[in-house]
C-alpha cells in the first residue's frame, strides 16, 4: 500500500513539470517566476520537514504516510481548481458590444462603416483610401494608382507576378469580410492592372467596382463583424490593418480594466504549500520503516524496489502530461491551432484531478492499515488442544524499533534541547555531510535542468510538448529506472561496502558530468530557431517595407514558409492578406497575396528543420546519463542511513531533505528560469511589460544551460572524493542485532 500512495505521489511530482509550460503561457509569466511557482512546494517543505521527521519517527508512521497522502490529493485537487473557479472568458464580438467599447468602438466602427460621401460623389483615390479596401490591396498597387491619377498620362507597370495568386483563390474566406470580398477584390485589382498596363483606361469602371464594394459594408454589417470576430481570436494574424488594430483595442481595454490572474495564482501557490507539507512524509518515514521490516543483506533489492516505484511514477506521470497536453486547455481550440504549435496551451488541469482523485482512497486505507501482534490458532480452533501450539503472524514495525525510548513529564525546554541535540548527532557525521552535500548539488542542477527540458526540446529541437514528455519518460526516465535496478543489483552482487559504494558513487558523478557537458555541443536549427535567426536582419523587430502597413506589432509567433522554405514570424509579417482553409476536415491553412513573397502561397507545412539525427543523438546522451546516474542511487541512500546513528535514521533523512530543498530544489528552478531568460530573443508583451519568451537564441541557450550544469556537478564530484576519503569503515550491508519489537496500535490515531 505504501509502495503504491509513494507511486501516485511521484506521479504528481513529475506531472506538474509537464504543466509548467502550459501555466506559464496561459499567464503569460516569465521562466523565473514560473521556476518560483514550481519551488512553492519547497517553502512548504522545508519548516515542515524537520518536525515531521522527529516526530513522525516517534508515532505510527503508517499513519504519518496516509496523512501525507490525503494532503497530496487535496492539494492537487486545489491545483486544478482555478480553471473551473476562474475560468477564461472569450469575447463575444457583436456590434452592440462595439458600441459598448466608447471611444474603441466609435473608432473602429468609423473606420468600418464607409462615410456617406463614399458612396454619391467620392472620388477613386478616397475609395482607395476606405480601411477595408486597404487591407485588400497591396500599398504598392495603391500608390501607383495614385500616381497614375494624379498624373493622368503616365503609365506606371505593375509587377505581374503579385497578382497571380489572388486569381488562383475564387472562393469565398472564412477570415475575409463578406462572402463576395475575394471576388471582388481580384477583380478591382484585374482592372488596376490594366489601367496601369494601358490596356484599359475605363477608370469609371473601376470607380463603380469599389463603390459596389464600399455598398456591401452597408449591406453585410453583422457578416463583417462576424468576420472580424473570427479573424481577431484566431491563432494567427495576418495583414489587415482593420483586424489588427481592432485586436489591440482590445487588449488595451483588457490592460485599462486591470484583469489580473491574481486569484488564480494565490490559489495554486498556497496548494503548493500544503503540497510541500506533504511530501515531507514518504522519504524520511517510509524509508526507516522499510529498513526495520528486512534484513540489510536484502536492503540493496528493497530500496531499488522502492526508488524503482519513485521513478515509474515520473514515467507515468510524463505519460499523463502528454496525454493531457493533447487538449487545448479550454478543451475547445481556435480555428487553425493544433498541439504541434508552439503557441499550444495543453489541458494542465487534467492531470490533477486524476492524480488527485485516485490518491484519497489508498492513504484513507493506509491510515487504517490493521496489525495484530497476537497469535492464532491453527485451522482447527475448535480443538483447545490447538491453543498450546499457536502459529505466529509476521508482524511489521511501523513503529521506529530504534527510538529512544519516552521521558514522562519533560519540561519544554528540555524536550528543545533533546530536539536540537538529536540533529547536532547527525551532523557530527563528516561523511553524512559529505553525502549530503553531494546530493544538494546534484538537485541543484539536475530539478532545474528537467523543469525546463519540454521547453529546451520544443525550442531547440521543435519537439511538439505533448511528444516531449513522451520523450522524456520513454529515455530519461525510464533509463533511470533501469539505472536504479542496475545500481540495486550491483551493490548486492559485489557488496559495495563503505570506501568502495563511496567511489563507486564517484565515478557515476564523473561520467554524468561528462555525457552532459557533450550535449552541449548537439546543435540544429528547428523551425522557430530558423525564425529567430532570420529576425537578426531586422533587429528582431520582423518589420520590412513589405509588410510596414499591416500594423503586425502584436501578431502571435506562427511560423508559415515559403515553398522554398524561407520563414516568416507570421502570415502577417509575411504580408500575407488573404487566408483560405484548404480541407475543413483537418483546417490545413494557406495563405496567398503575400506582399514579401510575391506569387506564392505559403503553408505551416513547408517548414521543416534538420533536427531528426541531432534529436537522435541528444537522447542516446539522455539515456546513458539517466542509466549512469540511476546506478548510484542505492549506494547513494545506503550511505546516507548508515552514517548515522540508527535512531537517529529518520532526521538524518528529514534533514537531508531539509537542506536539499532550501540550498537546491527551492532555488533551482529559478535560477534556471534566469539562465532561460538570459537566452531570449523576442518577448510576448503583457499589459504590464514582457511576458513569456517566444524565442530563444539557440547557441546561447544550448551553451549555458549544460556549461550551468556542468559547472554544477563538478561541485558534486569534488563533494564525492571527500566520501571516499572518510567512508574507510561505513558498514552499510552486515547485519547487527536488532532491539525488541515494540508494542504497534491499530487506526487510533498519530501517536
Amino acid at each position: 500500500m505504501f509502495s503504491f500512495v509513494l507511486f501516485l505521489q511521484a506521479i504528481g511530482q513529475s506531472y506538474i513539470v509537464t504543466a509548467v509550460q502550459s501555466m506559464e503561457r496561459q499567464f503569460q509569466i516569465p521562466s523565473k517566476f514560473s521556476g518560483f511557482m514550481v519551488s512553492a512546494s519547497d517553502i512548504g517543505y522545508i519548516p515542515a520537514v524537520i518536525f515531521v521527521s522527529y516526530f513522525g519517527s516517534r508515532g505510527n508512521r503508517a499513519k504519518w504516510l496516509a496523512v501525507g497522502g490525503l494532503l497530496t490529493g487535496l492539494a492537487y485537487l486545489m491545483i486544478a481548481s482555478p480553471n473551473f473557479l476562474f475560468p477564461t472568458q472569450q469575447t463575444s464580438l457583436n456590434t452592440s458590444l462595439i458600441k459598448s467599447f466608447g471611444d474603441i468602438g466609435y473608432r473602429f466602427q468609423k473606420r468600418l462603416e464607409p462615410a456617406s460621401s463614399l458612396l454619391h460623389d467620392a472620388n477613386i483615390t478616397q475609395l482607395l483610401d476606405y480601411a477595408p479596401i486597404q487591407d485588400q490591396i497591396p500599398m504598392d498597387i495603391r500608390q501607383r494608382m495614385r500616381d497614375y491619377l494624379a498624373a493622368d498620362s503616365q503609365l506606371l507597370q505593375a509587377n505581374n507576378s503579385s497578382l497571380s495568386s489572388l486569381r488562383r483563390y475564387k472562393r469565398d474566406s472564412l477570415y475575409t469580410l463578406d462572402e463576395e470580398v475575394t471576388m471582388k477584390v481580384i477583380q478591382i485589382i484585374d482592372q488596376i492592372q490594366a489601367i496601369l498596363n494601358g490596356s484599359d483606361s475605363d477608370t469609371e469602371h473601376l470607380k463603380q467596382s469599389l463603390i459596389l464594394y464600399v455598398n456591401n459594408r452597408i449591406q453585410n454589417s453583422e457578416d463583417d463583424i462576424l468576420k472580424i470576430r473570427r479573424s481577431s481570436t484566431a491563432p494567427f494574424s495576418f495583414c489587415n490593418q482593420l483586424i489588427n488594430n481592432f485586436s489591440e483595442y482590445i487588449q488595451n481595454e483588457s490592460c485599462s480594466k486591470k484583469h489580473s490572474n491574481t486569484n488564480a495564482f494565490v490559489v495554486i501557490l498556497i496548494a503548493l504549500l500544503i503540497l510541500g507539507v506533504a511530501r515531507t512524509m514518504p522519504w524520511s518515514l517510509g524509508l526507516p520503516m522499510v529498513d526495520d521490516n528486512v534484513k540489510r543483506k536484502s536492503l540493496p533489492a528493497y530500496f531499488a524496489g522502492l526508488l524503482f516505484f519513485r521513478v515509474l511514477g515520473p514515467i507515468t506521470g510524463f505519460l499523463i502530461g502528454s496525454f493531457s497536453n493533447r487538449f487545448h486547455y479550454t478543451l475547445n481550440p481556435p480555428k487553425g491551432l493544433t498541439a504541434k504549435d508552439p503557441t499550444w496551451i495543453g489541458a494542465w488541469w487534467l492531470g490533477f484531478l486524476v492524480i488527485g482523485t485516485l490518491l484519497m482512497g489508498p492513504s484513507v486505507l493506509l491510515y487504517c492499515f490493521t496489525y495484530n501482534d497476537s497469535v492464532s490458532p491453527d485451522a482447527n480452533s475448535s480443538n483447545p488442544d490447538n491453543i498450546t501450539n499457536p502459529k505466529k503472524r509476521k508482524s511489521l514495525e511501523l513503529y521506529d524499533k530504534y527510538r529512544a525510548p519516552h521521558v514522562p513529564n519533560r519540561s519544554y525546554a528540555e524536550r528543545i534541547k533533546a530536539f536540537v541535540k538529536s540533529y547536532g548527532d547527525v551532523l557530527h557525521s563528516k561523511v553524512y555531510l559529505g553525502a549530503v552535500l553531494g546530493r544538494t548539488f546534484d538537485m541543484l542542477a539536475f530539478r532545474g535542468y528537467t523543469v525546463f527540458l519540454p521547453k529546451y526540446l520544443e525550442n531547440h529541437f521543435g519537439v511538439p510538448q505533448y511528444k516531449a514528455h513522451q520523450l522524456i519518460a520513454m529515455f530519461g526516465v525510464f533509463g533511470f529506472a533501469l539505472g536504479i535496478v542496475t545500481g540495486g543489483y550491483i551493490v548486492r552482487k559485489f557488496k559495495l561496502n563503505g570506501r568502495k559504494a563511496a567511489t563507486y558513487i564517484a565515478i557515476v558523478s564523473l561520467l554524468n558530468m561528462s555525457l552532459f557537458f557533450a550535449k552541449a555541443f548537439i546543435a540544429c536549427n528547428s523551425v522557430v530557431n530558423s525564425v529567430g535567426i532570420a529576425g537578426r536582419a531586422t533587429n528582431l523587430t520582423y518589420n520590412s517595407e513589405c509588410n510596414v502597413d499591416c500594423n503586425c506589432y502584436n501578431s502571435p509567433l506562427y511560423p508559415v514558409c515559403s515553398p522554398d522554405g524561407t520563414p516568416y514570424f507570421s502570415p502577417c509579417h509575411a504580408g500575407c492578406r488573404q487566408v483560405n482553409v484548404k480541407q475543413l476536415s483537418t483546417y490545413e491553412l494557406e495563405f496567398s497575396n503575400c506582399d514579401c513573397n510575391p506569387g506564392q502561397v505559403l503553408k505551416k507545412a513547408y517548414c521543416q528543420d534538420d533536427c531528426k539525427w541531432m534529436l537522435v543523438i541528444f537522447f542516446i546522451t539522455v539515456i546513458s546519463g539517466a542509466f549512469v546516474a540511476g546506478t548510484g542511487m542505492v549506494a547513494g541512500v545506503l550511505i546516507t542511513i548508515r552514517s548515522v546513528p540508527q535512531e537517529k535514521r529518520s532526521l538524518a533523512l528529514g534533514l537531508e531533505g531539509f537542506l536539499i530543498s532550501l540550498l537546491a530544489t527551492l532555488p533551482s528552478p529559478m535560477l534556471w528560469g534566469f539562465v532561460y531568460d538570459s537566452a531570449c530573443l523576442v518577448w510576448n508583451t503583457t499589459c504590464t511589460g514582457n511576458g513569456a519568451c517566444a524565442i530563444y537564441d539557440p547557441n546561447l541557450l544550448r551553451t549555458r544551460v549544460h556549461f550551468f550544469y556542468t559547472a554544477i556537478r563538478f561541485n558534486s564530484f569534488l563533494t564525492d572524493l571527500f566520501v571516499v576519503y572518510h567512508a574507510k569503515d561505513l558498514n552499510l550491508l552486515d547485519d547487527k542485532p536488532k532491539k525488541p519489537k515494540n508494542k504497534l496500535f491499530q487506526c487510533d490515531n498519530l501517536s
